[in-house]
């Protein structure tokens, strides 16, 4: 105990108090935009840290709703490995500050999770007897939402794996708990993280995003006809405003009520602009959560200026909380919910103090039985509040849809235990406490193509498609089942196995690229044609696919379409040697070519 205890110590719970706004007009603020910038340039100045390179305006000005990124200085790019942070306002000034934000939320986040001192390597096993305060069992079942595996099959599945834990504040309580960081961040991810010019705004920004995303996976998942807002009651000048910034160029916005029952304001904003999709646009769809209503739909349409690249510059979005559509078609729940509401009529939490809004929030979610844990990752130099945010029983899109504990525990164990010879052991262990559990199997079989072993990596996954999957499993399944065969060099079984997956998703980027390249072992280059430029359709920025296509053409005799694709892989990746070979010996059998007609 005194050996954990000297490697973890226990810090201070982050408390919050009294913290009165004094910046209202866009977003709820501490203090001005100005205000926050000018702070964040002092301190980076005083650290000598090299976080902040420029901040730069990117909008074309059609809508007149400013957005800024953030440049990552050098350092900040070694950690973060993004050089742009985009941020969001109705102002220059606080889409400027918002960017600034956004870059150190993001900073401090990856500092933290980079840095071994933040965290103790250990078992449940090895950490249950010693009397630490460790998060109960049960908000591991609940952060997946299952209510049939008890905590005692729990214990069992993760009692050996070492993971990383780590202090967090639980805040209903204002107590310390030691909780599993590897758990919730293998299911979590990036949604949670937040910084602010207080605690309390770092506490109320990460509070709403968790329930933004939670809500957004909940209407999605299960397409529920969230009430239409009325626009005509929006009566707030700045929304009203900047709604009608997108409605004077003939846009389409359909807001929604995505409030549920969290008792917390989140409305959501899908646009799209007839004159320019799909030919210079996408149809952008976002949500905004804050404790007041009408700051909630400001949220919402600032990041749909953020994402849409004004609706004419021909950007390509990454969706997150809400996926993008395709067509209105689609979305008719969204479209055409049948029932409306106010904008008044959405519960309105907020107050000019943020301690109120916080207790009021914390009191609307245990309602719900779910509760609010944060973690300090501020870091130690900027001294800029930064945390990240837990809610167990919050849902998230990017996670799988699996109630059951086991597949979470099974993937830790395989992300977590090495070597190879002794995270096999683990999972049979497992498989023994779950004999019925296809994601065992298909962890097994992934694990064992990653050691070459292809086909006993086949038989596991042959036995795990055998034990039900979950739907949405199936195309993952499909496609390791089918990596492994193209590794083995059995390309016509692969192909076979790899259209079972597109049949359960065809939108899978990585099974479209696998398909193009047991095609061209085929020498059947127009089926691999029309795989790889799939697959860039679902990820234009992949370059590997656009070199892909491009030797694909060649083979073709298309070699004016085939040097086009080439040059775009080089230019994305200079250092793609496959793309640049092809196209200097094309550019070589052009110049032969020319040559010999001249001679001729």
């Amino acid at each position: 105990m005194n050996k954990i205890n000297r490697q973890l110590p226990t810090p201070a719970p982050i408390t919050y108090g009294d913290c009165l706004k004094s910046y209202t007009y866009d977003q709820d603020k501490l203090c001005t935009p100005e205000e926050t910038i000018a702070k964040l340039k002092r301190k980076l100045a005083e650290v000598k840290l090299d976080i902040l390179n420029d901040i730069r305006r990117v909008d074309t000005g059609r809508l007149d709703i400013p957005v800024y990124f953030s440049v990552c200085g050098r350092e900040a790019f070694e950690v973060i490995r993004n050089k742009k942070q985009l941020g969001k306002g109705c102002t220059p000034e606080q889409s400027q500050a918002s960017a600034c934000m956004e870059l150190i939320e993001r900073f401090s986040f990856f500092d933290f999770n980079q840095k071994p001192a933040n965290f103790l390597r250990a078992t449940y096993g090895e950490l249950k007897d010693q009397g630490l305060p460790l998060l109960p069992l049960r908000y591991l079942l609940q952060s997946v939402h299952d209510e049939k595996t008890s905590e005692e099959t729990l214990a069992r599945l993760i009692n050996d794996i070492p993971i990383r834990w780590t202090w967090a504040t639980h805040l209903n309580r204002g107590e310390m708990v030691l909780i599993p960081y590897s758990w919730f961040y293998a299911i979590n991810e990036f949604n949670g993280p937040s910084a602010g010019n207080s605690f309390e705004e770092a506490i109320l920004q990460g509070l709403c995003e968790v329930v933004e995303r939670h809500v957004s996976a909940v209407v999605t998942r299960r397409r529920l006809k969230a009430p239409s807002i009325d626009p005509e009651s929006i009566t707030d000048p700045v929304a009203k405003e900047l709604l009608h910034k997108f409605t004077r160029h003939g846009i389409r916005v359909f807001l929604n009520d995505f409030t549920l029952d969290t008792g917390i304001p989140t409305v959501s904003a899908m646009a799209m602009d007839p004159s320019t999709f799909p030919a210079t646009s996408e149809i952008v769809y976002t949500a905004g959560t804050t404790p007041e209503p009408n700051k909630a739909l400001i949220r919402a349409l600032t990041e749909v200026a953020q994402m849409s690249g004004d609706f004419h510059s021909q950007s390509n979005y990454e969706a997150s909380g809400l996926p993008k559509p395709l067509s209105l078609e689609e979305m008719d729940y969204i479209t055409h919910p049948g029932r409306t509401v106010k904008i008044s009529d959405l519960p309105d939490l907020s107050d000019n103090n943020m301690k109120v809004e916080i207790d009021r929030c914390l009191a609307a979610l245990s309602r719900l039985d779910m509760e609010v844990f944060v973690v300090n990752t501020m870091h130690q130099d900027l001294q800029i509040p930064a945390i990240y945010t837990i809610i167990p029983g919050a849902d998230f899109r990017e996670r799988s849809n699996s109630r059951n504990v086991g597949l979470f525990a099974a993937k830790l164990a395989h992300e977590q235990i090495s070597p190879a010879s002794a995270q096999i052991e683990q999972l049979m262990q497992m498989a023994r406490i779950m004999p019925e559990a296809y994601f065992i199997e298909f962890f097994l079989g992934k694990k064992k193509a990653a050691m070459g072993l292809f086909q006993e990596a086949n038989e596991h996954f042959q036995r795990s498609l055998s034990l039900n999957p979950e739907e949405e499993d199936f195309p993952y399944i499909y496609a390791y089942m089918g990596e492994s065969l193209k590794d083995m060099g059995d390309y016509q079984q692969a192909i076979e196995v790899l259209r079972r997956g597109i049949e359960h998703d065809e939108e899978r980027q990585d099974i479209h690229n696998m398909l193009g390249f047991c095609h061209y072992k085929l020498a059947d280059y127009q089926s691999a044609v029309s795989h790889f430029a799939r697959a860039i359709e679902l990820e234009p920025g992949s370059a590997i696919d656009f070199a892909n296509l491009g030797i694909n053409l060649r083979k073709l005799g298309r070699h004016e379409e085939a040097a086009h694709n080439l040059k775009i892989a080089i230019t994305m990746d200079p250092y793609l040697e496959l793309a640049r070979t092809h196209l200097d010996e094309m550019l070589e059998e052009k110049k032969q070519n020319t040559v010999g007609a001249s001679i001729g």
